[in-house]
């Protein structure tokens, strides 16, 4: 499960899909993470994900890149 800050409140709030990636995009042209989830996906942009979804994610993708090139 991942968290991610609200932009309205300031409320964390959690999304149970699995991370699938990056997009770029929005006012600020800036990263968003893409979480795929049975009813569609949701994207967070990068400033509102918290320090531990960025964890997580870094160590996926970590992983991902040891996977393939081994």
């Amino acid at each position: 499960m991942y968290t991610y800050k609200d932009f309205a409140t300031g409320k964390i709030k959690r999304t149970r899909g699995e991370f699938y990636g990056w997009t770029r995009g929005g006012l600020l042209n800036a990263r968003h993470a893409i979480f795929k989830n049975p009813k569609g996906a949701v994207l967070v942009p990068i400033y509102l994900l918290t320090p531990e979804t960025e964890a997580a994610i870094a160590d996926i993708e970590t992983r991902r890149v040891t996977i393939n090139t081994s």
